[in-house]
C-alpha cells in the first residue's frame, strides 16, 4: 500500500471520528464505549494530535458506521416534512466528509471519471464526492450558458417541463459516471442526467442519492445507492 493511501485511511479515521462526534453530539465516553479506546487517545485523534494506525483507522470507520448507520444520523439531523424537506444540514461541511467517506467505501473499485448532479441543492455533496474520487463535477443546469453548444435532455416535472443543459465537451465518450441527487422523489432527474452521460456517449456506472421518497416510480439499468429512505 503506498504511503499517501495509507494516511488517507489514517484521515477517514479521524475525519468520521470527528464528523460523527460533532453530528450527533457525542462524548468521548460514548465514542470510547463504541470503539473500545481510551477517551484520552480518541480526544488526541480528534484534535490531530496523534494519527491512528491504518488498522485502528479502518476499524474506527467500520464500527462508527455499524454504530451509527449514515441513515440513522440523517434521520437525526435533516427535518422531513410532508411535502417538505428541510435541507439545511447537508450545508454542514461535516456531513460532506461522512457522505463522501460512506460513498467510496460503497462503491469501492468503482472507475469514475466525472461526478454529474443537476443545480442546485446536490452541488455540495457532489463537490465531496468528486474531490474523494479526484474527479471533475459536472452541473447541469436548468439554462443554456451563454455563447456554447449544449447537451439537452427535458421531462415532465409535476404540470411543467423541466430542461437539463451541459456544455459540450463536459461529459465525453467512454466517461465513467457517478450520478448524485439529493433528494429522490420520482428518480425523474436522476434519468434525465442519465440520459445526458448517454447523449455524450459515456456511461452511468452508479448513482446516489442522500434521500428518496419510497416507491418512486423510476427504475434503473444501473445501481442507485440511496442513504435514507423517507
Amino acid at each position: 500500500m503506498e504511503r499517501l493511501e495509507k494516511v488517507r485511511i489514517q484521515l477517514d479515521g479521524v475525519n468520521t471520528l470527528r464528523s460523527i462526534k460533532r453530528l450527533l453530539g457525542l462524548t468521548y465516553k460514548e465514542l470510547s464505549s463504541s470503539l473500545g479506546l481510551p477517551e484520552s487517545v480518541l480526544s488526541r485523534y480528534y484534535t490531530g494530535d496523534m494519527l491512528p494506525s491504518v488498522e485502528t483507522a479502518n476499524e474506527i470507520v467500520e464500527r462508527l458506521f455499524a454504530e451509527y448507520p449514515l441513515d440513522k444520523i440523517l434521520s437525526k439531523v435533516i427535518r422531513v416534512y410532508e411535502t417538505y424537506v428541510d435541507l439545511t444540514a447537508t450545508y454542514n461541511p461535516d456531513l460532506w466528509t461522512l457522505y463522501s467517506i460512506y460513498i467510496s467505501r460503497k462503491f469501492e473499485g468503482l472507475r469514475v471519471d466525472k461526478v454529474l448532479t443537476a443545480a442546485v441543492d446536490g452541488i455540495p455533496l457532489a463537490v465531496a464526492v468528486a474531490q474523494r474520487f479526484g474527479v471533475p463535477l459536472v452541473i447541469a443546469k436548468q439554462y443554456k450558458e451563454p455563447g456554447t453548444k449544449s447537451l439537452e435532455v427535458s421531462y415532465i416535472k409535476g404540470n411543467r417541463v423541466v430542461s437539463l443543459y451541459v456544455p459540450q465537451g463536459q461529459l465525453a465518450k467512454g466517461d465513467s459516471v457517478l450520478i448524485i441527487d439529493d433528494v429522490v422523489r420520482t428518480g425523474k432527474t436522476i434519468r434525465a442526467l442519465a440520459d445526458l452521460a448517454a447523449a455524450a456517449g459515456g456511461e452511468v456506472a452508479a448513482a446516489a442519492a442522500l434521500l428518496a421518497f419510497r416507491g418512486f416510480s423510476e427504475r434503473f439499468e444501473f445501481p442507485l445507492d440511496v442513504a435514507l429512505f423517507i
